[in-house]
């Protein structure tokens, strides 16, 4: 009996000494863990401010390129004033997270980093390295920073205006202590898993030395608790011994291979798969046995369900103190969303490269074209002034048309390509100001001919829009009225309300428009002149006047009852503000076009 009772308690010795070294095992693991997610934390928060930071970017870009300080104030293009206009470091923060901020100089202009009372922090200065690296250097700063007494991780881009000189900055961040409060949580809560795990093992071996009936009752507790840990997991898990066979699976692996754990448990890859997928799982299986540390791979697999998703496999090899392999441990990582957005992404950066592409384009050749354009206007009427032969002072009036057409050809391409290069930002807009802008730019033409336009639209009625592009629509609009309206004849601007949406019409009263034309009228280089002769418009126009309806989610179509008839051209925009359904469209339209 002393025998037995010096075994048992020996026994319990060297199990209590097992579980004390589990424990600390996993402390040790569990530190590692944590530390490689503290480090995560800061990667991400980086990646996160630059994605921030291309974002703010993207914004700035909207609104013009060219930055410049004028009269004390910081000007984007040709008007936009960025003084205490915190809209942009607003919906960076909505779209982020991030804190946005706008330096004129190193002085706070736009921001939404608050002082502690709650205000904006307009008027502060930007200092430390990262004032060093934007005002002295010149160049971009990322890492860490105080601003107004707290850390932050932070992103810091450099203004420049046309001549490259640094006239400010933008940042991006995010507090330290409010991005890492949620893997603090999870450092809490794995900690106290853990020392719940080590107390459990500590209190099982304890038990085990009183009672091996009890301690095998509370290891098996301790499995199913495993198990059903490992089941609350998403992601597949299984793990095989060293022949192969599996020994261990969760529900989410069940799910994957369509089978259950009392089919898998004790079988091969031989028992459950053809015999080529088998082998190359068992290649596969033998190259981790023989090879230490971890094999991580992408693959495509074709779930039970049918489905094929992108997936992720991790694979270990389990080894004894002598580093004989008794198995492997595999976790099958879902990527097929992931690959999906990268793949998207990676879609629309191509598209978006195209058409910069096409715009950098498009203003070189504009500017290309308008160079040897510039000393031809200026000496064209000098020439025709020495000019008395009636033939030669007509052929000089055509090479002015000539030099016309392909100012005017260059400028509406321009047009064209850049409303068509990104969406513009849609804000309730004055239709009635948009097109009396328009009229008094027009003006002239009109008055040409002797042209009487009349805008008839309620000045208190607002669309949702972007009031540039508004304005050259019906600049269009208006110029191709004035081209073909009536001798003294009359054209009449007017809008109607229609549920949520504004039905507006440009009516003139001159040749109009046969069925066909009205079918291909706002086709790119269309001329209603078959022979093409009319050297005063590029065919350009409507096509500009299609594309700026479709950036505001509208239609564009023309109505004519025939050859000098007259002509109307109708399209819709979206009423600010108004939530009614809207209207039944108007069923007698003749020709529409569909945006």
């Amino acid at each position: 009996m002393k025998v037995l009772k010096a075994a048992r308690d020996k026994i319990s010795i060297l199990l209590l000494v097992s579980a004390v070294t589990v424990a600390l095992v996993m402390m040790v693991a569990n530190h590692l863990m944590l530390d490689q997610i503290s480090q995560e934390a800061v990667r991400q928060a980086n990646r996160q401010q630059e994605s921030s930071m291309m974002a703010f970017w993207e914004q700035m870009n909207r609104r013009g390129r060219n930055f410049h300080i004028e009269n004390g104030k910081m000007i984007l293009g040709d008007y936009y004033v960025l003084n205490d206009d915190n809209e942009i470091p607003d919906k960076i923060f909505c779209i982020t997270g991030s804190r946005a901020t706008i330096f004129m100089g190193d002085t706070r202009i736009a921001t939404n980093v608050l002082r502690k009372d709650g205000s904006r922090a307009i008027g502060t200065r930007l200092t430390g390295p990262a004032y060093d690296a934007i005002f002295k250097e010149g160049i971009r700063y990322r890492g860490e920073a105080d601003i107004l007494g707290a850390p932050y991780f932070t992103a810091y881009d450099p203004i420049r205006d046309m001549n490259g000189k640094v006239i400010g900055a933008l940042f991006v961040g995010v507090k330290q202590s409010e991005y890492l409060a949620r893997y603090d949580r999870i450092n809490l809560k794995i900690g106290l898993i853990n020392w719940a795990l080590a107390a459990v093992f500590v209190l099982c071996a304890v038990i085990l030395g009183l009672d091996r009936k009890r301690s095998e009752s509370e290891i098996k507790k301790q499995l199913h608790f495993q198990q059903l840990l490992l089941d609350t997991i998403p992601s597949p898990i299984f793990s095989k011994d060293a022949r192969g066979r599996y020994n261990l699976c969760n529900k989410a692996f069940q799910t994957y291979v369509g089978l259950s754990r009392e089919q898998l448990l004790g079988r091969s890859v031989f028992d459950l798969w053809d015999r080529e997928l088998a082998q190359k799982y068992h290649d596969m299986d033998q190259e981790i046995m023989q090879t230490p540390g971890t094999q991580i791979y992408e693959s495509q697999v074709r779930y039970a369900d049918g489905s094929v998703r992108d997936v992720i496999f991790h694979k270990a090899a389990v080894r004894d103190e002598d580093g004989v392999p008794g198995g492997l441990v595999g976790v099958i990582l879902d990527i097929t969303e992931r690959k999906t957005v990268e793949r998207e992404s990676r879609r629309i950066e191509a598209q978006k490269h195209h058409s910069r592409m096409i715009e950098s384009l498009m203003i070189q050749l504009n500017h290309d074209l308008n160079t040897p354009l510039t000393p031809l206007f200026a000496l064209m009427p000098l020439i025709r002034s020495k000019v008395t032969d009636p033939g030669v002072e007509r052929m000089l009036e055509i090479c002015q048309q000539c030099i016309n057409q392909i100012q005017g050809l260059a400028g509406k391409a321009l047009d064209l390509v850049r409303i068509s290069a990104s969406q513009p930002r849609l804000i309730p807009v004055s239709l009635y100001a948009a097109a009396d802008s328009a009229l008094t730019d027009m003006s002239a033409s009109l008055a040409q001919r002797s042209v009487i336009c009349c805008n008839a639209i309620d000045p208190e009625l607002q669309v949702l829009g972007s009031a540039e592009q508004l304005t050259l629509l019906f600049r269009n609009l208006l110029s191709n009225a004035a081209r073909y309206a009536a001798q003294n004849g009359k054209v009449v601007v007017s809008a109607v309300r229609k549920g949520e949406e504004v039905e507006v019409s440009v009516q003139d009263d001159g040749i109009g428009l046969n069925q066909e034309q009205l079918a291909r009228v706002f086709d790119e280089f269309y001329k209603a002149d078959a022979a093409r002769h009319d050297l005063n418009t590029q065919g350009l126009g409507l096509a500009i006047c299609r594309r700026i309806v479709a950036n505001h989610g509208g239609k564009l179509w023309a109505t004519s009852a025939g050859a000098d008839s007259g002509t109307t051209m109708f399209f819709t925009l979206k009423q600010a503000g108004h939530q009614e359904p809207p209207a039944a469209a108007d069923e007698t339209v003749e020709a529409s076009y569909q945006i």
